[in-house]
Parts: C-alpha cells; sequence; structure tokens
C-alpha cells in the first residue's frame, strides 16, 4: 500500500556516507553504492550491534566489525555468520529516497525464520536457536511449528528409534504450559528440546525406516517387537498409518509391547506415554515421525527380564491371581524391602491376592521413593567396585519415572496393571543392595509442597548442565514426582518429595572416565596372563 513508503533520506545526504534511519520500532540503515540505495535492518543479527558502523566492501558486502558477520546488502543475507538480516525496498523520487515498510506475507516470513531454524538446529547453535523461537513468537507465528521441524529433521537419524530427547520434549512443552504470558520461561522450554533433539541427531547418518508393509494386526506387531524385527514392526506401522489409524487405535499394542518385559530400566513404557503426549500436543502430522521411532526403540530395547536377577518375572506372572483382592490398609513394606527381586516380586504375587491395586501401587511407589531417599552416593563415585556395582542416581530417578508411566498407562489399559506393578518390584529390588541405612527422611523432608516445586521448576529453567541426558532426567524425574504426588496417599507423597529433594540437591557425577578405564583393562586384561598394569 502507498501507505507503507516512508520518505527516509535524500540521494544527496548518502553521498557523505551510510543513513541510519529510525521509525520505531525500526531502525534500518541506508547505503548508496554507485547508482543504487540498498536498505537493511541496522541491528546485527547476531546482538544488535549496529551496522552503519560496519565495512563496505566492493563487493557490497557489509561487515559487523564486532564479530566479522558479513551480509550482502542486496537482500541481507548472511554469507558469513548466522542469522539473516532483513532487506527493504528502496525508490528514489525527485532526489528523495523512499523505503517499503509493508510486513512481509506471513508465509514467506515463516518460512524465512524456518530456514534459519533448520541452520541453528543443524549446528546445534543454542543462541540462533532461541533467537529463530522468538521471531516465531513476536511475528505472531508459531512456535511449536519449529518443534514439528526439529522432530521431522531428526526422526530418522535415530539409529535404535525413539530417545530422551522426545521424551524430554514432551515435558518441557507441559512445563512451558505454565508460562503462557511469559514468554522469556516458554522460550526457555522451547529451546531446551530442541536443544537436546539436535544433540541426538547431531552429525549422525540417516537410519530410513522401512516402507509400508503388510495389513496391521495386534498379533503380527507383537511378533515382530518379540522377534526384534525391526524392518517388519515399523512397515506395518507405517500400513497402520497409511490406512488412517491414529495412536488412540495402536496405544494399546505399543503399551503391552512395552510391558512386555522388564524393559532397559522403564524407558520403553516412558516413550510410549511421554510419545501420547506429543502427539495429543503437536498434531497428528508427528505420529509419521514419532511411531517409526518408537516402533524401532521397542525392537532394540534390552530385556531385562532375561538376565537371571530378573528372570523370576516370568513365574511371578504365572502365579498371579485371577483377580485382585479388595482390600484397601496398605500392606507391610517390610517383606518389599528386603530379599532383592525375588523378595519384590512374591510380595507383589502374595499381596495381590488380597490387597486393591491402587494401594499396591501405593506401596511400591512408596518403596521406591524410600530407596531413592537411601541411595549410597559412594557407589556413584567410586571406580574399583565390580562392573555390575556401576548404578548411579540413575537407577533410581526411573523407579519413578516409570511408576508414573504405569499409573498413566495402566490406568488405560487395566489388563496391564500385572506387568506394570511387577515391574515396579524388580526396581524395588534391584536397588536394595545400594542403600546407606544412615540417611534418615527427616534431612530431606519438604515442608511446604507447593512452595517448594515452584522453587523447583525456577531451578530447571536455568539448570546450568552442559549435557542434555542430565537436564532431561532432572526435568522428567520432577515432573514425575509433580504429578504422582497429587494422587497418592500422603505418607507417600512425603517419600516422593524427600527423594526429589535429595536427587536435585546431592553431586551429579556426569561423567566416568577412571572407572570405564579400569573396568576396560579389568576385561581385556582377563585374556592375557601376568599383571596388566594395575596399581
Amino acid at each position: 500500500s502507498c501507505m507503507s513508503w516512508q520518505r527516509a533520506t535524500t540521494w544527496d545526504a548518502l553521498a557523505a556516507g551510510p543513513v541510519v534511519f529510525h521509525q520505531s520500532p525500526l531502525q534500518i540503515v541506508l547505503y548508496r553504492v554507485e547508482d543504487q540505495v540498498f536498505a537493511i535492518d541496522n541491528r546485527c543479527p547476531h546482538e544488535g550491534y549496529p551496522l552503519a558502523e560496519g565495512t563496505l566492501d566492493e563487493q557490497c558486502q557489509l561487515t559487523c566489525n564486532w564479530h566479522n558477520w558479513k551480509f550482502r546488502l542486496s537482500d541481507g543475507v548472511c554469507v558469513l555468520g548466522g542469522d539473516h538480516v532483513r532487506a527493504y525496498d528502496v525508490k528514489i523520487e525527485a532526489g528523495d529516497v523512499w523505503i517499503d515498510l509493508s510486513s512481509p506475507d506471513p508465509q514467506v516470513q515463516q518460512a524465512g525464520i524456518l530456514n534459519g531454524f533448520q541452520t541453528a538446529f543443524r549446528k546445534r547453535d543454542t543462541g540462533r536457536i532461541c533467537r529463530e523461537l522468538t521471531r516465531l513468537e513476536f511475528h505472531r507465528l508459531d512456535p511449536q511449528e519449529a518443534l514439528r521441524s526439529a522432530i521431522a529433521w531428526s526422526h530418522d537419524r535415530l539409529e535404535f528409534g525413539t530417545s530422551h530427547a522426545y521424551a524430554g520434549t514432551a515435558d518441557w512443552l507441559t512445563l512451558a504450559d505454565r508460562y503462557t504470558d511469559d514468554w522469556e520461561r516458554r522460550l526457555i522450554c522451547l529451546a531446551e528440546a530442541v536443544d537436546h533433539i539436535a544433540h541426538d541427531a547431531l552429525r549422525r547418518p540417516r537410519y530410513p525406516y522401512a516402507t509400508v508393509g503388510a495389513a496391521f494386526s495386534t498379533g503380527a506387531f507383537q511378533e515382530a517387537v518379540e522377534n526384534e524385527d525391526s524392518v517388519t514392526a515399523e512397515g506395518l506401522v507405517h500400513r497402520a498409518l497409511a490406512e488412517g489409524l491414529h495412536f488412540d487405535n495402536l496405544e494399546p499394542d505399543f503399551t503391552r509391547a512395552a510391558l512386555q518385559h522388564y524393559n532397559d530400566f522403564g524407558h520403553s513404557l516412558i516413550y510410549v506415554q511421554k510419545t501420547g503426549e506429543l502427539i495429543a500436543r503437536l498434531g497428528a502430522e508427528c505420529e509419521a515421525w514419532l511411531l517409526p521411532a518408537l516402533t524401532r526403540h521397542l525392537c532394540y530395547t534390552t530385556r531385562e527380564d532375561l538376565i537371571p536377577e530378573f528372570k523370576g518375572i516370568t513365574a511371578a506372572l504365572a502365579a498371579l491371581p485371577a483377580s485382585a483382592g479388595e482390600q484397601a490398609t496398605p500392606p507391610s513394606l517390610s517383606g518389599l524391602q528386603k530379599g532383592g527381586v525375588r523378595g519384590a516380586l512374591s510380595w507383589v504375587t502374595t499381596h495381590l491376592q488380597t490387597h486393591g491395586i491402587p494401594v499396591l501401587f501405593d506401596a511400591l511407589l512408596q518403596a521406591n521413593a524410600r530407596n531413592q531417599v537411601g541411595f549410597d552416593t559412594s557407589y556413584q563415585e567410586s571406580f574399583d567396585r565390580p562392573v555390575n556395582d556401576s548404578v548411579g542416581w540413575l537407577s533410581f530417578t526411573h523407579a519413578l519415572t516409570f511408576s508414573q508411566a504405569v499409573a498413566a498407562q495402566c490406568g488405560k489399559f487395566p489388563q496391564q496393571w500385572p506387568r506394570g506393578l511387577l515391574q515396579m518390584a524388580c526396581f524395588v529390588g534391584r536397588n536394595q543392595r545400594f542403600l546407606d541405612s544412615q540417611i534418615e527422611l527427616a534431612a530431606w523432608q519438604v515442608t511446604d509442597a507447593t512452595a517448594y516445586l515452584e522453587q523447583v521448576r525456577e531451578g530447571l529453567l536455568d539448570h546450568g548442565m552442559r549435557d542434555p541426558i542430565i537436564s532431561a532426567h532432572l526435568l522428567k524425574t520432577t515432573m514425575a514426582v509433580e504429578r504422582l504426588v497429587s494422587d497418592c496417599q500422603p505418607d507417600t507423597a512425603v517419600w516422593l518429595l524427600a527423594a526429589l529433594r535429595r536427587f536435585l540437591e546431592s553431586p551429579f557425577k556426569q561423567k566416568h572416565i577412571r572407572r570405564l578405564a579400569r573396568q576396560a583393562i579389568d576385561l581385556v586384561g582377563r585374556d592375557f596372563p601376568g599383571p596388566t598394569g594395575m596399581a
């Protein structure tokens, strides 16, 4: 429109050098080069320094002298550095220079921002990720479109399917919901989600998924997963999606497959739950990326019930009563807290005859929370224990995040409760060896749950951890506890909050180089005679 053209300066004024035109809130710098005039935003998109102070070369490239970013005057494209800068149409009439300030078409604008976002994502450039997300928000476009794009760009670079990055994204988005009117806090949540996805896809080749396969059926899917046949399983899921099925239709099959074995520290069930949350949040278009990844994960996951320590779960399943009892008074935890995995499994089979599922769930949840309060952190610090004693905080936090996934998924599919409870019992049993009997609840008790959780959420927004897998565990443990405390018995809530507090306020060893070095020498050295250089 003619209203959008503004007189900025004169042809003669530009002979002396660049002119900065202010039309609040815009700052635009104009350069005259021979018989042409160029206009671009004056603020360098990196840190906001004035491009009018820059250096112009003979190729019509403008360098920001602060960090050597270089821009083409003709279209604002950044040829060295990062983000592009906006260029404006210019016309000259009777010695006056006019600029077109009309807004670009929103679709063109979104495509341009997402293009820049893709570069930031590929390089895992957190500063630029934050800037491009903010451009979407401030142009009244949908920043979640960037998250959909990140999932689309990453899903086939995950060699073993779903990773913590997607599960963490579901939790970051849930946290972001608390801050609908606070862009700074929401931006942190979105940027953290993108950063983790970028981390997991960084410099990874493509691992293509199987194309559309045979007709989907529950039996065929279960068999393919059981046989660790990811090609068949992915093909079945692709066919299901092609025929118009959605996550809601497939969720019972994913849940069942996740609980079919005591899988990989509970990751499988957690990933099923979080995938569902992500799809509900970001829309059905994400199913085409998230469901093949989840399928691949289920085929590759570690089946811990094949390890001698956990083999008892098969017998425990066979020994379960046909239906649960009704008794609502909590059973004693004493039998559950000693006797290892075998004892914990038999505790469940015994009490299921007499007690209702809600009270058993609560008891197992409390036992896992008590374990987390009592973790003997010398196991995390040591480097000279046997390999099966290499435990850290995640052995304990997964018990709580898995429990929350059990509450959600078995709540939807009640026939899965026995498997969920027995696997919670496996966590209770496996962690008993690693406790410090001197640690008291009183030292970690939380007096005001609401205020404490508020403080924890603020801490998550500036956690300072470089490696996103660590911040993902801080976040997902917090979110699981926050959901669980609202539903459990008061004394269980006390233990849950204490468990969260002990985890968040204890040192977290992020790297175990001496332990790994020693274990390598020990293992490899077994095949060689004589001393192997161990001190």
